[in-house]
């Protein structure tokens, strides 16, 4: 029998799929997407970017695309509104790019038509999703017992499971 070590506990992963100014401004909308918030990490204390770039760096086309186009402009709108890159900007700063693009959806099947408010859309939904799935999020017990949260990263599947 063979010991295996996943290979995340011993080292950090290496961001490969998106570029150094894409990955940048990943970073810093998935920490203010999901700050930590009453003791629970946030998504840059649970590897969230990072998980990401292998998840978008393995996705369909289209939901590369939708990603690398949505960093490239949220890159672009901060140079042209602050004079530097989207992962420079301060929360004030920041604020003001995302704010007029942040779409409500009340239904998941009708996503905005706009590109940068449907990346922003797929965005967050993914940041949360990886944050309150991640190893770090179930180990600080945070979720307070909901879906993903409470100790266990996933629920079992069982059509009998109360839990």
């Amino acid at each position: 029998m063979l010991e295996v070590t996943p290979s995340d506990s011993v080292a950090a992963p290496v961001a490969q799929f998106f570029t150094a100014p894409q990955f940048a401004a990943l970073r810093r909308l998935s920490g203010l997407l999901m700050p930590p918030l009453k003791g629970s990490p946030g998504a840059l204390d649970c590897g969230v970017p990072e998980f990401l770039d292998f998840l978008i760096g393995v996705s369909p086309a289209d939901r590369q695309q939708l990603y690398r186009n949505g960093l490239d402009a949220l890159n672009a709108q901060a140079r042209k509104q602050f004079g530097k890159p989207f992962a420079e900007v301060d929360d004030a700063q920041a604020h003001t790019i995302l704010q007029p693009m942040l779409a409500v959806v009340p239904w998941v099947h009708d996503l905005p038509k706009e590109p940068l408010k449907a990346f922003l859309f797929a965005a967050r939904q993914d940041v949360q999703t990886a944050t309150r799935n991640s190893p770090e999020f179930a180990a600080a017990g945070a979720g307070g017992g909901r879906r993903g949260g409470g100790g266990l990263v996933w629920k079992p599947i069982d059509p009998v499971y109360r839990g």
